[in-house]
């Protein structure tokens, strides 16, 4: 009787040594259905990454008291911003990097934020460019093309240096292939009373037509002179019109700048969202720090 029960123990033992192998082949490790759950594209429920991004709209630098107020401020002014990002972790990023995170999901760091100069003073070579050097730092110089022209041309007509109103082409050019300043499209002569705003009683088609020649002469001449291939349309005075972002996708640009303040909110794979991006102007007095926790703030509540 205890052989009988002895035997019937070894058989029943035997039995499941056999066949556990068998089921343990047919049920998928881990990493097999990791490989299986997480396809290359994914899929359109999963929700896109977003970011927030705060642009800070700059204009001139200058040690020049007449000029500082609402749209200048002292190199002191701007050293103090810089310092402010460093030591309170913010990043410094450009037009490029907002449009690789946009439409191919590149990474940007923790927390970016935008410095933007408007018209290519030539502050922005004399102050900005030392000062990004010195703090590894980059910015968005949006340039007037007529401007930077009509400083070139004088430039090569002086026999001692001097200072213009306006960086010269090869000062643009040297700052642009420094990789510490990136230069965008502030049109070549659309600066005036309605920027590149459409005139009172000006039909769409001549609107569009004299926006597109233009902004196309400006991204021209840009490469030309500098190399640069511009991605960025910055709108001047901030005057947005119907019809313009058409022009601008025409012409190839994927992203714009306006002035309208606020936070931008990015999100993967929806190119849209870089058009007439959100900007903060930085008057004396009124420091990036000021504007940051504002802004913070204000995306909260």
């Amino acid at each position: 009787m205890k052989m009988r029960s002895f035997l019937s123990f070894i058989l029943i033992l035997l039995f499941c040594l056999n066949t556990q192998p068998i089921f343990a082949e047919e049920t998928p490790t881990h990493h097999e259905l990791s490989e299986f759950e997480e396809p290359l594209v994914a899929p359109a429920f999963i929700k896109p990454e977003t970011a927030e991004v705060p642009v800070i709209m700059y204009h001139l630098v200058t040690k020049n008291g007449r000029y500082i107020g609402k749209y200048g401020i002292s190199p002191t002014e701007l050293e103090n911003d810089l310092k402010y990002l460093k030591e309170n972790g913010y990043e410094t990023v450009v037009m490029a990097d907002l449009i690789a995170f946009v439409r191919r999901g590149k990474n940007l760091p923790k927390k970016p934020v935008v410095l933007t100069f408007d018209d290519g003073n030539s502050g922005d070579y004399r102050y900005l460019y030392p000062l990004l050097q010195k703090y590894d730092m980059k910015a968005v110089v949006s340039v007037i093309g007529s401007a930077a022209d009509e400083c070139t041309a004088i430039a090569a007509k002086q026999t001692s240096p001097a200072v213009f109103p306006n960086s010269t082409w090869p000062e643009l050019k040297e700052m642009s292939e420094s990789g510490f300043i990136e230069l965008q499209n502030h049109s070549y002569d659309l600066h005036g009373a309605r920027g590149s705003g459409r005139r009172s009683g000006e039909p769409m088609d001549a609107y569009q037509k004299r926006l597109k020649e233009d902004l196309e002469k400006m991204q021209n001449l840009t490469h030309e002179m500098t190399g640069a291939k511009l991605n960025t349309f910055t709108y001047p005075l901030g005057i947005v019109s119907d019809g313009s972002e058409a022009v601008l996708k025409e012409i190839g640009f994927v992203s714009s700048l306006s002035c309208g303040e606020g936070m931008n909110y990015l999100e993967e794979n929806n190119p849209d969202c870089l058009f007439r991006l959100k900007r903060v102007n930085r008057p004396s007095g009124v420091t990036a720090s000021m504007i940051l926790q504002k802004l913070e703030k204000d995306a909260k509540d």
